[in-house]
């Protein structure tokens, strides 16, 4: 299975494919030539190809354009950890690893065996990045006689930079909040802790989860937990542990429902219906725990079945709702100093023969100071390394600001404009961040924690 692994990942280079004008179709913001023979399955957050043929299998996906890291590393690392990575199934770190470039385009392709139900398969993913925006293709197959339309698929795909929309973190693409915030006290201490979406949903953040409601609908946002997801035991599956936690003790679900759907990516979700036991009423309820920056069950109670798959159709289409974790910003909230950044580093080693082949790295701090006078500071540091050096970098602004609820505008920025970001808070356990993103350059964006 390794030799197919380093012969598909040899073979999906970036290259267009010469097809008709009638076969071509698109997606978000690509066109491509749909896999001869298979089917196309309904996957709320990615294109989604499958076929079967007796036990063999193979499922390819495509998923939307999204803001770059600023390193093609630190972004298959993300794309990989968020698809591919999964202990239960023997997938881990990478076993193959290689890169490519065409153009502006820095390609990062990695694969590994696994195994479901007893039966092996191979796992690739392709991360293509340009420095702004990036995406993925990964693919899940059991047999080699695959490799060809995954390659095939994968160089068909051409994206269209023009369509791109940076992808905010916390506001979805059709649900805006309208601004429309009550002021009022809360454990995470944001001052305007209500936010009406247009969709009518109404949000407020408790001390462990942000609570959405709407009719007779109930959801919850539970915060990451690191120290509830680290006891979880290796024998216990997500879905059936955070039931124990969060369902469990307050209704009786006689036979819930565990989700044995597509295997990749993988979904951790229960349903079923029963009573609340504090006041005795029916309801159904539901689980979706969504990996992404830790573990982040979502709770869905309605009054039945009917009404949930109205709101919910399939699992997936569960995690939109993170989004509305969204709360408008004040002087107040924003007032001290801020601090964020990232940064990664990746070994690597030729798929041919195994040896260590180079690495990269990469740190980054930004740091901003909102005074109580209207005066504001920003600093960002940069440092990255590689095989052929280091190269370290720095930028420093001061000037003024102003806040509206889902605005701040900061003068003397960039060749002493100013810049007018989309701002938003985002609850956690304990507090909430600030996110802050510039809507003339949609790279530049921050996830900021309070320091002082």
């Amino acid at each position: 299975m390794k030799r197919i692994t380093c012969l598909l990942l040899s073979c999906c280079l970036f290259t267009a494919t010469l097809v008709s004008a009638q076969s071509v179709k698109k997606y978000n913001i690509f066109t491509y030539t749909a896999p001869k023979g298979f089917v196309l399955k309904k996957l709320e957050q990615a294109l989604f190809y499958e076929k079967k043929e007796g036990k063999s299998y193979c499922q390819i996906f495509l998923y939307p354009a999204v803001n770059s890291l600023g390193e093609p590393a630190l972004d298959f690392d993300k794309d990989w950890n968020s698809f591919a990575r999964n202990a239960s199934q023997g997938v881990t770190d990478p076993e193959t690893r290689e890169t490519d470039t065409t153009g502006n385009w820095q390609i990062i392709m990695g694969g590994a065996r696994g195994q479901y139900n007893r039966q092996p398969f191979v796992i690739t993913l392709t991360t293509i990045s340009n420095g702004s925006l990036s995406y993925y293709a990964a693919a899940v197959f059991t047999e080699q006689k695959y490799i060809a339309p995954i390659r095939d698929f994968i160089g068909s795909i051409q994206p269209d930079t023009t369509l791109f929309t940076a992808n905010l973190p916390v506001q979805g693409n059709t649900n805006q909040a309208t601004g429309n915030t009550i002021q009022t006290g809360n454990t995470t201490g944001i001052t305007k802790s209500t936010t009406r979406f247009d969709d009518g949903w109404l949000g407020t953040p408790a001390e462990t989860y942000v609570k959405l409601t709407r009719d007779k609908s109930e959801i919850r946002l539970y915060y990451p937990d690191e120290a509830l997801e680290n006891a979880r035991p290796n024998t216990i599956d997500a879905p059936e542990y955070y039931w124990s936690k969060y369902i469990s003790p307050f209704y009786d679900i006689p036979n819930p429902e565990k989700w044995s759907g597509v295997q990749y990516p993988v979904i951790y979700h229960m349903q079923g219906y029963g009573r609340d036991r504090q006041t005795g009423s029916a309801c159904y309820l539901a689980i979706k725990i969504v990996y992404s920056g830790g573990a982040r069950p979502i709770v869905v109670k309605t009054t039945d079945q009917q009404t949930y798959q109205q709101l919910f159709p399939h699992p997936n289409d569960i995690d939109r709702m993170l989004y509305y974790n969204k709360f408008a910003v004040t002087a107040a909230d924003i007032s001290g100093k801020w601090k964020g950044g990232g940064g990664g580093s990746v070994n690597y080693y030729s798929v041919y023969t195994g040896n260590w082949a180079g690495y990269s790295s990469l740190s980054t701090s930004d740091e901003f100071t909102f005074n109580s006078n209207g005066t504001y500071s920003s600093e960002y540091r940069s440092a990255s390394s590689s095989s052929s050096g280091s190269r370290f970098g720095a930028v420093d602004y001061k000037g003024n600001f102003s806040v509206s609820d889902w605005s701040i505008s900061a003068s003397n920025r960039y060749g002493g404009k100013a810049t007018h970001f989309h701002a938003q808070l985002i609850a956690i356990k304990g507090g909430f961040l600030l996110y802050l993103e510039d809507p003339e350059n949609k790279s530049m964006n921050y996830t900021l924690f309070k320091i002082k």
